[in-house]
């Protein structure tokens, strides 16, 4: 048997979509992944179909804000859409980043829809690995 991580924010998500059924759509919200690489902290945002021109990355203090938009034109002279399930518009997220981060030296790319941030730590925050002498009694 396989251990899994319980999520307690999933039953949040499945409550909102009981209750969401039947209502106009919720604005569009990108995934969000937080991980650790190196000395980096690393963000990576799921926006399939977004340039890296229609985002907008901006910093101040420790809140990191990434905003944009997504659009699709559809050729109907053809003939009738008959479902859009991919939502469009424009959407923000907002992360507040940990203490001891070099905001000057963000680095950021879009490669395959998925748009990457580097955020880089300051070198006096870094773990740092001591050696302690243990003294023979």
């Amino acid at each position: 048997m396989d251990l899994v991580q319980f999520d307690p924010f999933s039953l949040f998500r499945d409550f909102d979509r009981q209750f969401s059924a039947g209502r106009r759509p919720q604005a569009w919200l990108p995934s969000v992944d937080v991980l650790d690489r190196g000395d980096d902290l690393v963000i990576r945002v799921e926006v399939s179909g977004v340039t890296a021109e229609d985002i907008d990355l901006t910093i101040e203090d420790r809140t990191l804000t990434i905003a944009g938009s997504r659009t699709f034109e559809y050729d109907t002279d053809e003939g009738a859409v008959h479902r859009r399930e991919i939502r469009t518009g424009s959407f923000e997220r907002t992360l507040v980043l940990p203490e001891g981060i070099n905001p000057e030296e963000i680095t950021a790319s879009v490669d395959n829809g998925i748009l990457e941030i580097a955020v880089p730590r300051r070198p006096e925050v870094l773990p740092r690995k001591v050696k302690v002498e243990i003294a023979k009694g």
